[in-house]
């Protein structure tokens, strides 16, 4: 019974999968096969299943907020390790959820207007003030990581991670000596050059990822849905 129940799943995802492929890539001017998918709705059900993984997304991440606010309520209402400032940390948290929640349906619902909005304002102030600090501090990590690396033992990976730290930290002064002009436009080709080829390396590697991942599910391999 347990066989053909995992054969009966792997068959549904197999042709839900295949008519997805199907309504999200076939257009006009395939012939019969474009025929096909206009006549028999594939593009409609196509639609459908989007839609249907667009809810269950949504609720995954309603999900994932309620489960939120009902750990961190727990700490302040039961807290287990006598720490008072995870109690603060865990109400600032709750509060603060609450508020964007409650703000956003004000919004959303007309009763709350003006410009900029509200949720704007707590972006641009909270968020990505938060944000930015925090990209600061990447700096002064790279920083202590190159000392422990250089510290600890002088390799060639260490130098060249010091080597092109120090070249990216230099060349983004805003001086305009010629040699700081100099290391500024050696910065600007490694950003341009190097990091952008490594970066699509990177992109181009999750796309074949995710491309053997769904073949593998559409030739039934992969199974882990079942779990």
């Amino acid at each position: 019974m347990r066989r053909i129940g995992s054969a009966f799943t792997t068959a549904i995802v197999i042709v839900v999968g295949v008519i997805t492929l199907l309504g999200l890539l076939v257009g006009d001017g395939l012939g019969n096969l474009s025929l096909l998918v206009q006549t028999t709705g594939i593009g409609t059900m196509t639609t459908v299943f989007l839609q249907l993984a667009t809810i269950t997304i949504a609720v995954t991440v309603l999900i994932g907020i309620i489960n939120l606010l009902s750990v961190h309520g727990q700490r302040i209402l039961r807290p287990t390790d006598g720490r008072a400032m995870t109690r603060v940390y865990s109400l600032i948290l709750v509060v603060s959820a609450l508020a964007v929640i409650v703000l956003g349906t004000l919004e959303r619902s007309g009763v709350l207007t003006g410009e900029p909005p509200v949720t704007m304002i707590l972006l641009e102030g909270v968020q990505v003030s938060i944000e930015s600090a925090l990209a600061g501090l990447v700096l002064f990590a790279l920083v202590y990581g190159a000392y422990r690396l250089m510290r600890k033992r002088v390799t060639g990976s260490a130098l060249l991670f010091t080597v092109v730290l120090l070249v990216l930290l230099v060349g983004a002064l805003p001086f305009s000596s010629p040699v700081i002009r100099l290391i500024g436009s050696i910065r600007d080709w490694l950003l341009a050059v190097p990091v952008s080829a490594g970066a699509r390396g990177i992109l181009l590697g999750i796309a074949l990822a995710a491309a053997v991942a769904g073949v593998r599910v559409l030739i039934g391999q992969d199974r882990s849905y079942r779990e």
